[in-house]
């Protein structure tokens, strides 16, 4: 007989706090972020596509011979039908839009809240080596108290210098993947 693995109170809180952020985050869209929300997870529903299908077969049945004594209201070969579609077209894709934006912006704020949490978790880790350091030393260990890296680790991060680090490799990354594509280039013009 297996039990349902319990899950810890701190892991529960964690996930409430989470829900809670969540839920403000989402309260905080305006009625046009709501609403452009729902319609544009209306277009990207079956339903759509169904309400699609139907109003373009119903529209070609009607403007067609094909239900003898139907007044036809687009003469030209669906010219009124083209202009009703590409006027949606430019709606969908306008809320999509503004859809993404807001996922965007809610994606930016957790990714600042990644960020905070990040910097205040390598301060705790620090400071916690620290400590480490102090106790190996108030108690003689020479071995905890020598090691390079264990010192190294216990000194504080500069995140401006991480930054700086990061966006240095990128350009050597940037500027290795250039060259490799002018040499691809150059291979392929040469034969």
């Amino acid at each position: 007989m297996s039990s349902e693995p319990v899950l810890p109170s701190t892991a529960k809180k964690n996930v409430e706090t989470i829900a809670q952020v969540e839920q403000q985050l989402l309260s905080q869209r305006s009625p046009t972020e709501r609403l452009g929300e729902r319609i544009a997870r209306f277009f990207g529903s079956l339903s759509f596509i169904i309400a699609q299908v139907l109003f373009i077969t119903a529209w070609i049945l009607l403007n067609t011979t094909l239900i003898p004594g139907a007044p036809i209201f687009d003469p030209y070969p669906f010219a009124l039908l083209s202009f009703v579609v590409g006027v949606e077209f430019i709606f969908l894709t306008t809320f999509v839009l503004m859809n993404q934006s807001q996922q965007m912006r809610r994606a930016e704020q957790w990714a600042h809240v990644h960020l905070q949490l990040s910097v205040l978790t390598e301060q705790e880790v620090t400071k916690n080596m620290q400590l480490v350091h102090l106790i190996c030393q108030h108690l003689r260990l020479e071995q905890p108290a020598h090691d390079p890296e264990m010192n190294e680790l216990s000194q504080t991060t500069s995140v401006t210098a991480l930054v700086d680090e990061i966006g240095k490799v990128r350009e050597l990354g940037q500027a290795l993947s250039d060259k490799i594509n002018a040499v691809e280039k150059a291979g392929e013009t040469s034969t």
